[in-house]
């Protein structure tokens, strides 16, 4: 029971574990919602990936976002850098939720419309931050 409960944590990302992971695995579903906009209230291009990978040290060569993100989360893993990594997803995050504040200052009338994916937005920073919490858990299990 155990050795499924750790299979299942995206934070002992290890080969067997790559090798292991299935469609509806606790990573599968991070991948998720960080590539879904109506689930994470934004948008991360393959460009946005790409420069994300930069500040961690690594060129990643273009291909689907997921795949790209999934990559992300291994090199950040494996270097020991998890917390810097989801670092840089809340700082992409934040920046993403201060252009949505400027579209609601600007354009009034979008400001309803606008207020959904910023609550979105805002909820995807909440979970990144709890997740990144949760790093120093499961590393001393």
């Amino acid at each position: 029971m155990k050795g499924k409960k750790l299979v299942s944590n995206p934070f002992i990302t290890n080969m067997k574990f790559l090798e292991s992971t299935k469609e509806g695995s606790e990573f599968e579903k991070i991948l998720k919602i960080l590539t879904v906009p109506s689930k994470s209230g934004i948008y991360i291009s393959r460009y946005d990936i790409k420069e994300l990978g930069k500040s961690l040290g690594v060129q990643l060569p273009i291909r689907e976002r997921k795949e790209m993100l999934k990559d992300l989360f291994i090199y950040a893993k494996q270097m020991e850098n998890l917390k810097g990594f989801i670092d840089l997803l809340i700082s992409f995050v934040d920046h993403r939720i201060s252009q949505y504040r400027e579209l609601q200052e600007r354009y009034p009338k979008s400001s309803s419309l606008m207020e959904r994916w910023v609550k979105k937005a805002e909820s995807l920073k909440t979970f990144l931050e709890n997740m990144k919490k949760e790093i120093d858990i499961y590393r001393n299990i």
